[in-house]
């Protein structure tokens, strides 16, 4: 397993360059940040104190500068932020695909599916969040000192005042963080055991339907929902209870004794009343830098554990294939035979089957029969209990992942999709295409007029799986990646059961007209498709 440092460290080195351009605009704009409380000391000062309305231009110009500084620096440091933590989620969600598919299936289970989810998706948002607020803790604790400098040269007696609750206010957050940290936890880990159980019902609904399992597995659903909302309510409670604590001391106790004592220092000429006032501006910056810090604190450990999670994948050890695949030839597989479950009847059983380049190969039979588990296989998804699968004339087992899966694109019936723009989903499939070859696919899959009917066109956010789309759009997305990819081969697992007759049949139509020497190979259930194809395998 790689250390928390070293994954770390790998996280951030590619970006470390934008990293320190971010961080530098991050400093301007916390320090122009600074410079209000500045402007009312001078206007109290100088306009109300000594009288002067001539002067009045002064503080009136610093004000308009210092928000037009702000204004200009959100928006510089904005662009920078895009340019670093939404990147690195990103480039790190595709090596965790890649070394996903690089793996042997045994390592693989070792995890379960909802876990697998959880370290692509939420693991690699959760670590490139952990150096953002590395980065934010660091500007905000420069800040903190720099404002507590401030607070001292207005007057050392009342800064030394609010100061001395300080080390409460971090005892507090420490013991809070560690409960807290066990209850997102707990937390992680059944949304975990849930989102197995629901890619389990999703994926074998047909199974639990036959089984009768409806009622059993609507009890599990309402218990592991149950459960994780207990969780995370206790996690945000904590969370709650921190801030509450933190914002009582810090603007309501520390602040009333500050007007109390700085009103006595006042009387007795210890103190002016503009730099009271400006003391009391000062203290609120520096109190909600704190409160800040103690968020930051809260969700450390919760981010910490997602970069030991992603070092352990990233860590695992990739079996040796040493037969590339420069270009296809044929597939065959010799009479395999596959159970899900020791003691189950196979779902397949001495199935044999051979194509070669260039045909157009259908599928087709009964629910159940085992046309998702053939895909499954030959995606080596699945191993088989016995017999097996070649490509080109080498076992499956034998040939490199990465050349394979470049030569050969599988659509399954259950293709996933990830909470990111539509631009973003497509260039998984091919990371440097061009807006004309992006549009170029999207055509193609009969789903461009609607995504340039969006606001936001290929920047609009699809959300999990693309549940903001509807199914025929989903898959209309997912057969676009397909076509931007460019296989040699496509392996379709009834990739599209969600359209309606005229979309299915234009793309069906698109799709064997322009694939000239590729190879179909397509599980369906409708026989307009059947008209496309070469051959017709029947499974029972």
């Amino acid at each position: 397993m790689l250390s928390n440092g070293l994954c770390a460290g790998a996280f951030i080195r590619p970006y470390r360059s934008r990293a320190a351009v971010y961080l530098f605009w991050r400093l301007l704009q916390y320090g122009i940040s600074l410079l209000p409380p500045l402007c009312y000391l001078l206007f109290l000062n100088e306009v109300i104190m000594k009288g002067r309305i001539d002067f009045l231009w002064a503080p009136f110009l610093l004000y308009v500068l210092t928000y037009a500084g702000a204004a200009l620096t959100s928006v510089c440091q904005k662009r920078a932020y895009n340019r670093v933590f939404p990147v690195m989620a990103l480039e790190w969600k595709g090596r965790m695909l890649e070394q996903y598919a690089r793996l042997d299936i045994q390592r693989l289970q070792a995890y379960t599916a909802g876990e697998r989810k959880l370290r692509l998706h939420n693991d690699t948002e959760n670590a490139a969040l952990y150096w953002e607020k590395t980065l934010e803790a660091g500007v905000l604790s420069a800040g903190a000192l720099v404002t507590a400098g401030i607070l001292l040269s207005l007057n050392w007696i009342l800064a030394l005042c609010s100061f001395a609750l300080l080390p409460v206010s971090f005892w507090v957050t420490r013991l809070i963080r560690g409960r807290s940290s066990r209850e997102y936890e707990r937390e992680r880990r059944l949304l975990g055991s849930w989102q197995d159980f629901m890619l389990h019902n999703l994926f074998f609904w047909k199974e639990v339907r036959t089984d009768g399992q409806q009622e059993r597995q609507e009890k599990r659903f309402g218990a592991l929902w149950k459960e994780m909302g207990q969780a995370s309510l206790r996690a945000h409670m904590y969370w709650f209870c921190n801030r509450t604590f933190l914002a009582f001391k810090d603007v309501f106790l520390t602040r009333m004794g500050l007007y109390l004592l700085g009103g006595i220092l006042v009387i007795n000429g210890m103190a002016a009343l503009p730099a009271l006032l400006a003391f009391v501006e000062y203290y609120g910056n520096f109190a909600d830098r704190l409160l800040e810090l103690a968020d930051i604190a809260l969700k450390r450990g919760e981010q910490e554990r997602s970069l030991e999670r992603i070092g352990e994948i990233m860590a695992l050890s990739v079996a040796k294939r040493p037969h590339q695949m420069e270009a296809f030839e044929s597939l065959r597989c010799d009479r395999l035979t596959f159970a899900y479950e020791e003691n189950q009847e196979s779902v397949l059983r001495d199935f044999s089957l051979e194509v070669k380049k260039g045909e157009k190969v259908a599928i087709v039979g009964e629910s159940g029969c085992g046309k998702s588990t053939l895909i499954k296989l030959l995606a080596g998804c699945l191993e088989p209990v016995a017999g097996e699968v070649f490509w080109n004339g080498q076992p499956a087992a034998q040939t490199d992942r990465a050349s394979l899966y470049r030569r050969v694109g599988f659509l399954m019936q259950e293709g996933s999709l990830f909470n990111l723009t539509i631009r973003e989903n497509l260039t998984f499939a091919k990371a440097d295409a061009s807006n004309r070859e992006l549009e170029d696919a999207c055509r193609r899959a009969n789903i461009l007029d609607f995504i340039q009917t969006l606001p936001l066109g290929f920047e609009t956010v699809i959300g999990e799986n693309g549940i903001r789309l509807s199914g025929g759009q989903r898959q209309r997305l997912l057969i676009a990646s397909l076509f931007l990819q460019d296989p040699e081969v496509i392996i379709f697992d009834e990739a599209t059961s969600s359209l309606d007759y005229q979309n299915e049949s234009e793309i069906l139509r698109l799709l064997t007209e322009q694939m000239g020497e590729k190879t179909l190979i397509m599980v369906t259930h409708r026989k307009t498709a059947l008209t496309n194809c070469d051959r017709v395998i029947i499974m029972d």
